[in-house]
């Protein structure tokens, strides 16, 4: 804490009251001050609303990032990329700096010197609510996230990096999970089971040349409910133009990450998602390739659980062995049922855990 308040110092000069908001792979703070001002005072474009006037605020939102295994430069380029999308504008936070080697590289006109670390982050601070299962299970929230999530994927945002689950995260993690002791969280039938279904899902996912720019990391805490119901969306450390599924990808994550995470998506809630976001999208989206996707990134979750196991204090790892298990239930019983279907409805299996 003392070390983060050191770097919250090299951003902000005024006295400031900081507060921490949760997150589980970056630490990140509100920043308050008494009265409403430009701290950045030194940055003259990336502060300036949609109107021209200075940007003033009493709070702000700071990322301070903890995950080590992210390349921060490509994050900091498609963070670039998102703040001169102007489709985009009305979905995200404003973006005010990000450093990389000490500069803001929102704001080439920008001379100071950050003495933090690269991937800091400093946004506009939007009160709200994070993003739970009682707005999913309301269908004007299902249909708002819908509509957020075509906004984001018509913007025409082109991101930096390619993006393939199975190259990018479930065979990295799987690769750094095997330099542990595995016995304690998966047996070797276990194992096997998951190597099979990942070149199962590689199979089954189609391939796209240029890629679409997804945000690969839909989860609810990436979601904020703001006023009159608007959702904006958070956090894009893993975004990429996605190569393996593309927006299907995205779509399916909420489900994806309820496996892991209770309370359980129900059959019902998630198809009356599925059909806002036909409406949103205006055509019949791919129920196989949606339910695929979601198999591929049950693989991700699961080995980075693993390596979260082995990077936590003794006291947490009791949760990422839950998240590990409760990952392979899901993904074991949702293949199961998507076994040979080419249009499959999504499994009984949820109707029996809900």
């Amino acid at each position: 804490m003392n070390k983060d308040i050191h770097y919250l110092k090299k951003l902000f000069s005024e006295p400031f009251d900081a507060k921490r908001a949760g997150g589980q792979t970056n630490r990140n703070y509100v920043v308050s001050f008494r009265k409403p001002f430009n701290p950045f005072h030194k940055v003259r474009v990336a502060l300036k609303d949609l109107k021209g006037n200075k940007f003033r605020a009493r709070k702000f939102f700071v990322r301070l990032p903890w995950e080590n295994v992210l390349n921060r430069k490509t994050e900091g380029k498609n963070i670039l990329a998102l703040s001169r999308n102007k489709k985009v504008q009305r979905i995200l936070p404003r973006y005010f700096v990000y450093v990389l080697s000490k500069r803001n590289i929102l704001d080439p006109k920008d001379k100071n010197r950050y003495s933090v670390p690269d991937g800091t982050m400093a946004t506009e601070y939007i009160p709200g609510r994070e993003f739970s299962m009682r707005h999913f299970r309301q269908v004007r929230y299902q249909r708002a996230l819908a509509r957020t999530f075509h906004v984001f994927h018509a913007s025409g945002v082109r991101f930096s990096n390619p993006y393939d689950p199975f190259r990018n995260e479930i065979n990295k993690y799987r690769v750094a999970a095997f330099r542990h002791t595995l016995k304690k969280l998966l047996g070797k039938e276990t194992i096997a089971q998951l190597k099979k279904l990942e070149l199962k899902a590689q199979q089954r996912l189609r391939s796209l040349k240029r890629g679409v720019s997804t945000h690969n990391d839909f989860i609810f805490s990436n979601f904020l409910v703001g006023r009159a119901g608007r959702i904006y969306l958070l956090d894009f450390e893993y975004a990429g133009l996605n190569k393996k599924g593309g927006i299907f990808y995205d779509i399916g994550y909420p489900l994806r990450d309820s496996f892991f995470n209770p309370p359980q998506i129900s059959k019902k809630t998630f198809e009356s998602f599925l059909n806002q976001a036909d409406k949103a999208y205006k055509r019949k989206l791919d129920r196989e390739q949606i339910y695929w996707s979601i198999v591929a990134a049950l693989l991700v979750g699961i080995w980075w659980g693993v390596l979260r196991y082995y990077s936590v204090p003794k006291k947490e790892q009791p949760y990422f062995l839950r998240y590990v298990q409760r990952g392979v239930k899901g993904l074991l019983g949702l293949v199961h049922e998507l076994k040979e279907k080419r249009e499959p409805v999504l499994p009984a299996l949820l109707e029996r855990t809900c």
